[in-house]
């Protein structure tokens, strides 16, 4: 490359030095001309090495001039060259010291929100390459030719005659290279300007990114080119800034534009689609950003202390809650204040946008179709400010990360869920009126439910804060419908259902205690109906014998007492009930094992649901309920039934059901033959 232009070497190669005119001499007795940096003139210097001073350069001449100092403070510019680092023989523009005071208020204009540079500086002094200039040449160009003041333009045209052969080579070389839709790593800093939005795929999800700065280097696998972004994430009540960064390892010769792992947002070749629903992902994130009770359906990272898995569930029930995540997971990153971003600043006047920035103006048309994809979203806002001032801008609604963090109810582990899979929760509405209790029970627990979720009747014990909660006792054999009241009441009252079973606790009374008190907490904070199965080792009498287990029935009993929500406890078995949980348990009630006409009712039940068509008969239904089998039994019977049927691609018969009945082992006595199964 010419002397003129800045090769890619260079680029990478200008270190920092001092740039101080105290490096200069200054004579005393020097009788000033002109005001600081009022001189229409540039003062030119010069070093072979970065261990030398800057002395004063001529072409073809290096002197020390003691006046230097003195004469170079009413100069406009200070330019400074050293040897050309691919050429000794050439010198090269190292760094540009601006002292006009008539090039600084152009310079304010020109680079207005701009980050990285600072116009307001003592000493505003940029070194070569000059990307700042590069990225905003077009804005100084018109700037330039606007300018009706003589003087300063003289001053500008100093500045604009040095950099022009700086900055033209490279925006030829970028131009000619956009135009065939390619680019070259050396090149690879030209369409990347501060500010602008970038596109790239992190963890399969299409994401948008602000650009904040770039740069060269490198590392034991080789060179790459770095881009140190940011996108918008939250925190369950502010939205805010967080920093990340890309890197582009090296290649050779040239690739297509689409083929690099990161573009600017304007080159997507589906740009459209792209800002369609990015757009949508990120108003949905702004929605959900607090505390919510949806459904989910697809795959979800969970995260512990000790493992990061991927998971997949259908119709799972979640919480999103950041802010709790935050607290017992990992902690969220740090959040940066978003600047206030009005819809009253039209997108023309974006200070990149395609008359201003090279880039968008060498890749016009794409960039034109992306702000008119822009514009639609624009106008929505503008129309819904005065309703909802502190709304995101469309811009920052792509910037917005793709996933939300909270918990699963599902799998009991906090996880981070994509937005794109989250919805709402199509609630059974029947569930409760389907479940089949004893004569009276149903209305008492939905009173009691209804009652303890509202908190409205200010009843409370002699100690404050004591027996404020809702205890509820199910016990009966497996499968009479213990597990599903809990779950339905919670389907009727729309609740979220926190379930575990008592064995997950822990095993000591100090394992014990963190869970119960964990699990208790959550339930308290989300309004959950909390649902311990399987009680039996804490429900049973303490007994001298047992120290172990004393303590733990101790834990048990201290948090039951000052629980305050809603909760379910079940047992296989009711015998030898500790006395102690009778003051803190409010109602108990006993499932006896199913007769006939409940069977018969759980069959029906089981049969009708979803769409499948059914060819049992009432009469087949009678006959299956006179066998002594729990309703999970009659669930799984059918359900089996029905994969059957499907594949066959017929409807559901009475001979599905029997040839699942012949493949269980053991006795199953329908009254009139013997089939294979025994129930358990």
């Amino acid at each position: 490359m010419s002397e003129n232009g800045s090769s890619l070497e260079y680029h990478r190669s200008v270190g920092t030095v001092s740039h101080s005119l105290s490096e200069m001499s200054v004579d005393a007795d020097y009788t000033p001309e002109f005001h600081l940096g009022m001189r229409p003139e540039t003062k030119q210097l010069y070093r072979p090495d970065d261990r030398s001073i800057w002395d004063e350069w001529e072409p073809g001449n290096v002197r020390n001039d003691v006046e230097a100092g003195s004469y170079a403070q009413e100069c406009a510019l200070i330019v400074r060259r050293e040897p050309h680092p691919s050429n000794n023989n050439q010198a090269a523009v190292q760094s540009i010291t601006v002292q006009s005071p008539l090039i600084r208020k152009l310079l304010d204009i020109t680079f207005e929100g701009y980050e990285g540079l600072n116009t307001q500086l003592k000493e505003l002094t940029v070194k070569a390459p000059f990307h700042p200039f590069y990225y905003r040449w077009h804005r100084f160009e018109k700037l330039r030719q606007d300018e009706q003041d003589q003087e300063t333009g003289n001053h500008i045209n100093l500045l604009y005659d040095l950099l022009s052969k700086e900055i033209l080579p490279h925006i030829e070389a970028m131009e000619d290279l956009t135009k065939n839709k390619v680019i070259s790593f050396d090149y690879l800093w030209s369409i990347f300007a501060p500010g602008m939005e970038v596109y790239t795929e992190i963890d399969g999800q299409d994401r948008i990114v602000s650009l904040k700065s770039s740069r060269y280097g490198a590392s034991f696998s080789g060179e790459f080119f770095s881009l140190e972004c940011r996108y918008i994430d939250c925190d369950g009540s502010r939205l805010g800034y967080v920093e990340t960064s890309l890197e582009i390892s090296s290649f050779d010769g040239v690739k297509k534009l689409v083929d690099i792992d990161a573009i600017p947002s304007h080159l997507h070749p589906d740009v459209e689609n792209l800002v369609e629903r990015l757009h949508a992902r990120g108003k949905k994130l702004e929605q959900l950003n607090g505390f919510h009770h949806l459904s989910y359906s697809g795959f979800y990272t969970s995260r512990s202390s000790r493992q990061v898995r991927k998971r997949f569930i259908e119709n799972g029930r979640i919480i999103i809650d950041p802010h709790t995540f935050n607290i017992y997971s990992i902690a969220g990153p740090n959040l940066e204040s978003i600047e206030s971003d009005s819809p009253a600043d039209s997108l023309d006047d974006h200070p990149f946008s395609e008359t201003q920035n090279v880039i968008y103006s060498a890749t016009s048309d794409a960039f034109r179709k992306y702000q008119k994809v822009l514009e639609k979203y624009e106008k929505n806002r503008k129309s819904d400010f005065s309703v909802r001032p502190k709304t995101l801008s469309p811009k920052q609604h792509l910037l917005c990360t793709p996933v939300l963090r909270g918990y699963c109810l599902t799998s009991k582990s906090w996880a981070e869920f994509d937005v794109d899979n989250v919805c709402p929760i199509h609630w059974s509405e029947d569930a409760f009126a389907r479940l089949v209790l004893p004569h009276g029970c149903k209305e008492i627990i939905h009173a009691f439910v209804q009652e303890q979720l509202s908190r409205d009747d200010g009843f409370d014990d002699i100690i404050s804060g004591k027996g404020l909660g809702f205890i509820m006792l199910l016990s009966g054999d497996p499968g009479v419908g213990k597990t599903l009241t809990a779950e339905s009441v919670a389907e009727e009252m729309h609740q979220p259902l926190y379930s575990m079973s008592a064995g997950e606790l822990g095993e000591t009374a100090a394992e014990v205690e963190d869970s119960l008190e964990l699990v208790l907490e959550l339930a308290r904070k989300w309004n959950a109906i909390l649902l311990l199965d399987e009680c039996d080792m804490f429900l049973e009498a303490r007994t001298t014998a047992d120290i172990r287990r004393n303590r733990l029935i101790s834990v048990f009993l201290k948090k039951l007492e000052y629980y305050q929500g809603v909760m379910f406890l079940t047992t296989n078995r009711i015998s030898d009930f500790d006395a102690a949980f009778e003051s803190r348990i409010h109602l108990t009630i006993h499932y006896p094992a199913l007769d006939t006409a409940s069977r018969l009712y759980i069959w029906k039940t089981f049969v009708r649901m979803g769409t499948p068509e059914s060819l049992l008969s009432d009469g087949d239904l009678e006959r299956l309920a006179k066998n002594e089998v729990n309703g999970r039994q009659i669930k799984n019977i059918i359900k089996t039934a029905r994969l059957l049927s499907k594949q066959q691609k017929v409807p559901l018969a009475m001979e599905h059901v029997e040839m699942v009945l012949k493949v269980k082992k053991g006795d199953f006595i329908d009254g009139t033959r013997r089939i294979g199964y025994r129930a358990s």
